[in-house]
């Protein structure tokens, strides 16, 4: 049972219902139990001679034995049946007692049918049974009284005193049963009552479950279970992300944050209809379901949407923000909707920010599409399993042409093969692992350096400094295997640094302070902002390998690099040429004055160390 069966588990309890299922089942063991107690009976009587109780007694089986297979083919005539079937046994009881002398004998047979039925018809059924006994019994004693000659036909020889003990008797039997179905009334009453609470709590669990707390929008899992209804088709699922909510929770706090996603909900509302359903799935993103929508449909639909917010801004706290999506459109495929639309929104988050990407099946955009959906299920197991290797890169100090450093980088084992990161580092993130792999790297590669002096880069991503974990995982490693920490480079894009939070800088100065080398990475790919550079006080500058791979053909490229190098020096900055693939180029990078040189030129990352430091030819 799963958890949320166990939360939501009860009862569908109606009154009605549950007396007659008892009932029921108490009246079919009755019948047979007085079907084949009435035939030997009968036989007993025609055995003594006593033919017209004989007769009753048969009459009696028969009648159970009838109602019994009756009951059994059309329960929906039970109160009927059991009516007929009680009224009959008094009219035969009465003839069995009105031809036997026994007077004992007949006031059992009535105690008998008396608190029958008021287990069988309730407390109406039950005074009625009593009411028509005292009657007849009234009945018996006062006719022979009328007519001397009857009583000795059939004797009728009740007595003042037994009339008056069976009027006795019975108003015992009935006050006893009447209180008994009260008490029987009270306990089913108290069980209702009970079972109305717990229904609804089942409805608020089965609500929470559904919804997601901050919007009260439908969840992911109410996505799902609408995909698993009948739809109305063509079916389109939209799915969005507010783009760079991190940064924005980082800079302005929780609390402002989900501020903001509750302004953009009540935003992407307005885009609602009937046939046109909005969903909370994650923390910052949205999936509308559209029906009766054609792809033409869907992607004019997600247009509008990023017109909108383009042309809006959300106030919050007196502040105007300006906020986009990225969004992941998937059409056609009903049952795989959710996946294609989450592959899709991966491929506009590549391409940058306020993008939408449909979902395609078309050559090579399908197989990437294809890869994403497989790395999006397979990470798991490759960081949960250890299926991680770590590679090393030389990083050669220019003047000397030793290998001075070496840069970590992060490989996957998968069917015996070795992957990139480029497959499989968007999938780590997106299920928060990055920090997991992180780790690995830090301790695999602080294992292999323990013996020996050179020095480690190692990248760290956005998600490390969001967890807040590097400073005490690094001085606890640095100390387990005596690594100086002045020997270890942390290598970061230049992108995060971009983001100046006071956590993050926080992190830098603690590093710096014990020791740490900080490295940008891939300087000049994006539109860095210089200040950034004096902020974090970089050791290194890694000088992005775009504007290295074709310094040998392009004096643009040569000009950036001058400018690079400048600046670093001026910060007292070592810089890193990165993508040195021929020994042309790293004659150049050398005349420019950058320090060091990585690349193919000089060795492919591989999981074993170069043997010695000498690594250019004399």
């Amino acid at each position: 049972m799963t958890l949320e069966n166990l939360l939501t588990s009860g009862f569908i309890f109606n009154e009605e219902e549950s007396l007659l299922k008892y009932r029921y089942k108490l009246v079919n063991s009755m019948f047979l139990v007085g079907g084949f107690i009435a035939v030997p009976a009968s036989l007993m009587r025609y055995f003594y001679g006593e033919y017209i109780a004989a007769l009753a007694d048969t009459t009696l089986a028969i009648t159970f034995f009838i109602s019994l297979l009756y009951l059994r083919k059309s329960r929906s005539n039970f109160e009927i049946v059991t009516t007929i079937q009680l009224s009959f046994a008094f009219i035969l009881f009465s003839v069995v007692i009105l031809s036997l002398p026994e007077n004992h004998v007949k006031l059992l047979w009535y105690a008998l049918l008396i608190s029958v039925s008021y287990m069988i018809k309730g407390i109406k059924g039950g005074l009625l049974s009593f009411t028509a006994t005292i009657f007849a019994l009234t009945l018996f004693h006062t006719v022979p009284q009328i007519f001397p000659s009857l009583n000795a036909e059939i004797n009728l020889h009740l007595s003042f005193s037994e009339l008056i003990m069976a009027f006795l008797g019975y108003t015992a039997i009935a006050i006893f049963n009447t209180f008994a179905t009260l008490e029987q009334q009270k306990s089913i009453d108290n069980l209702k009552n009970a079972n109305q609470k717990i229904q609804l709590q089942q409805k608020k669990l089965h609500k929470q479950l559904r919804t997601y707390p901050i919007t009260n929008l439908p969840n992911a899992r109410a996505l799902n279970e609408a995909l698993q209804r009948p739809l109305h088709e063509p079916l389109a699922l939209i799915t969005m992300s507010i783009d760079d909510y991190a940064i924005l929770a980082d800079e302005f706090g929780t609390e402002y944050a989900q501020k903001i996603i509750l302004q953009s909900a009540k935003s992407l509302r307005n885009f609602t209809s009937k046939n046109i359903r909005l969903f909370h799935v994650a923390p910052y993103q949205f999936s509308f379901l559209l029906e009766k929508t054609q792809k033409e449909q869907a992607l004019a639909f997600a247009n509008n949407l990023k017109n909108y917010f383009e042309k809006i801004y959300i106030t919050i706290e007196n502040v105007e923000l300006s906020i986009s999506f990225s969004m992941g459109i998937a059409t056609d495929n009903p049952q795989k909707l959710v996946v294609h639309a989450d592959t899709a929104l991966y491929e506009a988050q590549r391409e940058g920010i306020n993008n939408y990407r449909l979902f395609t099946e078309d050559e090579q955009r399908a197989q990437e599409q294809r890869n994403n959906i497989y790395w999006n299920n397979k990470i798991k197991e490759i960081v949960t399993q250890n299926k991680l290797q770590v590679y090393y890169q030389p990083i050669v100090e220019n003047k000397t042409g030793k290998i001075h450093k070496y840069e970590a980088l992060i490989r996957a084992l998968d069917k015996e093969k070795v992957i990139s990161p480029f497959f499989f580092i968007q999938a780590a993130k997106t299920r928060g692992m990055l920090p997991s792999i992180t780790k690995f790297v830090i301790d695999q590669s602080f294992q292999k350096f323990a013996n020996n002096n050179l020095e480690i880069s190692i990248n760290i991503t956005e998600e490390d400094l969001k967890n807040e974990y590097l400073v005490s995982y690094l001085s606890e490693k640095t100390k387990a295997y005596n690594i100086h920490p002045n020997r270890i480079y942390l290598e970061v894009l230049e992108n995060i640094t971009s983001m100046q939070t006071d956590t993050i800088q926080k992190q830098f100065h603690q590093l710096k302070e014990l020791g740490f080398g900080i490295a940008i990475d891939d300087f000049g790919a994006e539109a860095s902002n210089l200040s950034r550079l004096l902020t974090y006080n970089a050791d290194i500058i890694k000088i992005d390998g775009m504007f290295i791979k074709n310094l040998d053909t392009d004096k643009n490229s040569i000009k950036i690099v001058e400018t690079i190098v400048s600046l670093a020096k001026k910060l007292e900055a070592k810089t890193v040429a990165e993508f040195v693939h021929n020994e042309a180029i790293y004659h150049i990078v050398t005349e420019l004055g950058v320090d060091f040189s990585q690349g193919y030129f000089f060795g492919a990352p591989q999981p074993e160390l170069i043997e010695g430091k000498e690594l250019l030819p004399a």
